[in-house]
């Protein structure tokens, strides 16, 4: 199976979440593309399964189960610490969400 292109929203969505993410959180700026990617794919697909995120990855590979193992290899990573994530990236969401309702 080989992989679509990012088309439609895709690529927008993956700037915005990319704004949100990159400044200060990583070590290596590539695991904030990796990431930006997957929550780009989780929010299009709207599904929590990696293979339905696949059509919304842009990536050079041309097969999908290569996409597939870049997102895996990223959740395996014990270097990336979700809670030190976590907290800042929520934090700078809800600053700039003003007084709406959540």
């Amino acid at each position: 199976m080989k992989t679509k292109n990012a088309a439609g929203d895709a690529p927008r969505l993956y700037q915005a979440v990319l704004a949100h993410i990159q400044h200060g959180l990583w070590n290596d700026v590539r695991n904030a593309h990796t990431l930006a990617w997957m929550v780009t794919g989780l929010v299009l697909s709207q599904r929590s399964s990696i293979p339905a995120w696949l059509p919304y990855i842009h990536s050079r590979a041309t097969f999908a189960q290569s996409s597939e193992r870049r997102v895996r290899r990223w959740l395996d990573n014990p270097a990336i610490d979700p809670t030190s994530i976590y907290g800042p990236l929520v934090t700078r969401a809800l600053r700039d969400w003003g007084s709406q309702t959540l």
